[in-house]
């Protein structure tokens, strides 16, 4: 009994690594000619953010089109939304037009008084990066202009830099992802492992408030999102948090055209940088069923 309980804190951890808040992102955005927010002008904040796409969606491709022209270019303009009374919350877009990226950052500050918990964040973060549907113009933005050979040297030069979750985020996770993760089995009829499970953890973005787990023997990958930091205790405590799971065997496409309407699966290049986000870029954690609080944690660096 002791070690099934214990091995379904284990499977939460996993549980919870994967899934995007999309209630928080579903606001219905007005796109209004509004100055841009300084910080999102800021050369550290951009190279931020493009190290996030570096490692997250940009393939060669991208970089040969970006290469030809010498330079980068962001287009940068804030956005305005229909926010609750109270909410002073800001939204901004970065469109990188050379390869199609457009990317919405959000920086939070607003009140649940259900909760009587305060969201803020201290930065943007990044809250939808999209394809294909870039402006034809620069009507309404500011743009920025930077050097490509000193964004290479610093995506490369920083590209193995890495931060992972404290040991009490990760009891955090172990407890929220628990009930995920348990239901998820049950429902389909399957037994919680009593052996030891490895996971690898993405690292943690500063641009970014999710996380992505793969775990081992159940051949699943998990995220963790917020509208508020991951390492904020209110993210925990008010359960603040989305989960989502994907099935590597049954979840993965070659093309989201296969499964038109669905939000259920990911692309195998999805699947592709995810794994290579959490296995090489990321750290091991060996979680033991017989004991819930001293994880054997293995760095791979």
């Amino acid at each position: 009994m002791m070690m099934k309980q214990t091995f379904a804190l284990v499977l939460v951890l996993v549980a919870a690594c994967l899934v995007y808040r999309l209630d928080a992102i579903a606001a219905p955005i007005i796109k209004d000619d509004i100055s841009a927010p300084q910080e999102l002008r800021e050369q550290p904040f951009l190279f931020e953010v493009l190290r996030h796409l570096y490692r997250w969606y940009m393939d060669e491709t991208d970089a040969e089109k970006i290469v030809k022209q010498g330079e980068v270019h962001f287009w940068i303009r804030g956005l305005q939304t229909q926010l609750d009374p109270g909410d002073k919350s800001r939204l901004g877009e970065i469109v990188l037009p050379q390869i199609g990226v457009s990317v919405t950052v959000k920086k939070a500050d607003y009140m649940i008084e259900e909760l009587n918990t305060v969201v803020k964040n201290d930065t943007f973060k990044i809250i939808n990066v999209s394809r294909g549907s870039v402006p034809a113009s620069t009507d309404g933005f500011e743009t920025v202009k930077v050097d490509y050979k000193e964004v290479l040297e610093y995506v490369f030069r920083t590209k193995d830099q890495a931060r992972f979750p404290d040991d009490e985020m990760l009891m955090r996770m172990r407890l929220a992802a628990r009930e995920e993760l348990t239901e998820y089995l049950v429902a389909r009829g399957k037994d919680l492992p009593t052996n030891s499970e490895a996971v690898h953890f993405s690292p943690i973005s500063p641009v970014a408030n999710e996380i992505w787990v793969f775990w081992e023997g159940g051949r699943m990958l998990l995220r963790f999102a917020s509208d508020i930091d991951l390492e904020n205790e209110a993210v925990w405590e008010h359960d603040e948090l989305a989960v989502k799971l994907y099935n590597v065997d049954e979840q993965t496409v070659v093309s989201l055209h296969e499964v038109a309407g669905s939000n259920a699966y990911m692309t195998r290049d999805q699947v592709g940088r995810a794994l290579f986000n959490c296995i090489v870029n990321g750290r091991r954690l060996v979680l033991n069923p017989e004991d819930v609080t001293g994880a054997d944690v293995t760095h791979k660096r």
